[in-house]
């Protein structure tokens, strides 16, 4: 009796064997990526998430500490002589202004005369500071120093924890008069902390910086500071605090169904491999094995979940998977033959060229869909298929137009109360209601500075909206470029001047050369260079504005000898939001828009922007037009 051959040969084996290794490797390393990019969008969403935690910390606990400041800033103006019964009437005042403020504590001559609320205060009612020995070191170093200081957390005389924050008084003669201290409610301010903390899904920690190194942990787990967390500096008055913060949850969960679906893909390939395999010693099975392997390819396919969809060379439809069926509404006979212009309205052309692109399809009801499509060619045999897998994106691209409908109604909200602010500002400023005293003028300049960088920034919000909405309006005409030079230079002269900076002129071009642009838009671009140009540029150095005709086309390039942009930040220069220096901490503010405005705005008036690095250093940014 002859014995049967056996399933695989020992070398059929060791093949399969070394695919299984190869395709454990392959699931391992599609499972560690899986993670890597689970890890980077919780990553995202916790970056978005602590900056708001750390502008509302920061708004917390300075907001309060501002009010004291502005007390001090008082007694300073009256030369250290308040009559009690005006402390009396600013304290409450100032408490029930401030959130998390458990007392204000005046202390002429380091003993605390005037607290508010006196209740629960009254131990520490003429508490006079050099007889604590604990806290004495730090006041007289603040003291020395001439500087405000936030302590804590601290033990309070009169019982509990918070954190105090104390300003040295010293009057206009260099006198010392004493301090101003604010104690902050510490369980208020973490409890607040904790509680965004949760409804964000992460895991915080705060602590301080003490001398030369990190200190203490204030809140949270200490072991955030040595892992993976994301860590952010706080700008706290008079003291430095670290921000970290991390998922409350690991994607540690999210490998091992990756693994498995990867093992199980894997033996079914193995499994199908084993079949061909054997079907090469008993070909008695072959046509057994090509049913297997139709059936196994026909169920991918029809369990994709994207649409699929088969053209002929005459773009007829061949075949649809299931989910074409559910988008299109189609059964797959009623397309079968049809061309393929019932799914793509007017006419729109279909490439034989591999790739991606976003087109308008139309299902049976008549609804409009917006989809991915990728385009690939199929060649069977003598056919060449034209295979177009689609995903719908209909609700993404409503949700992306509901944010740009958002931010253009808020900034356009935003812009009429602060123009009014700014008005007010100004009159104010202008002397319009009064002559004020240099302090209150300080402040004041100060205010209407900052709402004429807001007004900025909400301007570059539209601008940008408009541009890529593509409502931006441009009014193109045949006009001498000298001109508009000459009168942005000018209009810069004053900023150049204050930043001790000059500004030098060449245009070796005649007068009369035109170019097709919209005035306003070009004076815009022209502004937002030489403003960026002036801002760089160190104090005695110089600002180069050139034009140079280069065949039918003019440059104008505009020239610093500032610190340049660094290298790797160059390919990202005009996209939006981008900074190179995007730190806290930063010198030269901005949104961020700008040089992304000036590349849409030129290239709607058929031009070319660019940046260089200038010699010996510094940034050259040109822009390229076409003369009329």
């Amino acid at each position: 009796m002859r014995k049967d051959p056996a399933l695989l040969t020992p070398m059929q084996w060791s093949v399969l064997a070394m695919l299984l290794l190869i395709f454990a490797v392959v699931t391992e390393l599609l499972a560690r990526q899986e993670q890597q990019r689970q890890n980077l969008i919780s990553l995202r969403q916790v970056s978005v998430a602590v900056g708001q935690l750390r502008a509302r910390m920061e708004t917390e606990v300075n907001s309060p500490l501002h009010l004291s400041a502005g007390l001090v800033a008082y007694i300073q103006a009256s030369n250290g002589h308040v009559a009690p019964e005006v402390f009396r009437t600013l304290l409450p005042n100032l408490v029930k202004q401030g959130r998390h403020i458990r007392n204000i504590g005046i202390a002429p001559g380091n003993r605390i005369t005037y607290i508010h609320p006196l209740e629960g205060n009254e131990k520490a009612l003429g508490v006079f500071y050099p007889e604590l020995t604990n806290q004495w070191p730090q006041i007289e170093a603040i003291i020395a120093r001439r500087e405000a200081a936030l302590a804590g957390p601290v033990q309070l005389t009169q019982g509990g924890e918070g954190l105090i924050h104390r300003i040295p008084v010293f009057l206009d003669d260099g006198s010392y008069w004493g301090i101003v201290s604010t104690v902050l409610d510490i369980d208020s301010i973490w409890k607040l902390l904790l509680q965004q903390a949760k409804d964000d899904e992460i895991r915080v920690s705060i602590r301080q910086y003490r001398g030369d190194h990190w200190g203490e942990v204030l809140v949270g787990e200490s072991n955030l500071f040595s892992g993976d967390a994301l860590l952010q500096e706080l700008s706290i008055a008079g003291v430095q605090w670290q921000l970290a913060a991390a998922p409350d949850h690991s994607s540690e969960h999210l490998l091992w169904p990756i693994r498995l679906g990867g093992l199980s893909f894997s033996a079914l390939i193995l499994f199908f491999v084993a079949a061909v395999l054997r079907a090469n010693q008993r070909s008695a099975e072959t046509a057994e094995a090509l049913r297997e392997s139709e059936a196994y390819y026909r169920t991918v396919i029809y369990h994709v979940a994207d649409a699929l969809v088969v053209l002929d060379p005459q773009c007829r439809i061949d075949k649809i998977n299931p989910a074409a069926q559910r988008m299109f509404g189609y059964d797959s006979e009623e397309l079968h033959g049809l061309t393929c212009e019932v799914l793509f309205p007017s006419g729109q052309p279909l490439t034989t060229k591999d790739g991606g692109s976003e087109v308008e399809v139309l299902n049976k009801n008549g609804h409009l869909l917006t989809v991915e499509l990728v385009q690939s060619r199929l060649d069977l045999g003598d056919r060449s298929m034209l295979l177009l897998l689609m995903r719908d994106i209909t609700v993404r691209r409503q949700h992306e137009q509901m944010k740009d409908e958002f931010v253009s109604t808020v900034s356009h909200e935003l812009r009429t109360p602060l123009t009014a602010i700014s008005g007010a500002l100004g009159l104010l400023a202008a002397g319009t209601l009064g002559k004020l005293e240099t302090k209150q003028q300080q402040m004041l300049d100060i205010a209407l500075q900052s709402s004429q960088q807001l007004n900025t920034l909400i301007n570059d919000l539209l601008d940008i909206e408009k541009l890529v909405a593509g409502k931006m309006q441009i009014f193109k005409k045949p006009t001498p470029l000298q001109p508009l030079l000459l009168q942005a230079m000018q209009r810069h002269l004053p900023l150049a001047n204050q930043k001790g900076v000059q500004i030098d002129a060449f245009w070796p071009m005649p007068f009369n050369e035109q170019v097709n642009v919209d005035i306003n838009r070009l004076q815009q671009v022209l502004a937002n260079l030489l403003v960026n140009a002036i801002r760089f540029s160190p104090a005695g150095s110089s600002v180069h504005l050139k034009a140079d005709i280069i065949a039918t086309r003019v440059r104008v390039s505009i020239c610093d000898f500032g610190p340049g942009v660094p290298a790797e930040f160059e390919s990202r220069l005009f996209q939006k939001f981008s900074q190179a220096d995007g730190s806290d901490s930063r010198a030269i503010g901005g949104t961020g828009l700008g040089l992304a405005i000036c590349k849409q705005l030129i290239e709607h008036m058929d031009g070319y922007i660019g940046y260089q690095p200038n010699t010996p250093q510094g940034a050259c940014f040109y822009f390229e037009l076409p003369l009329v």
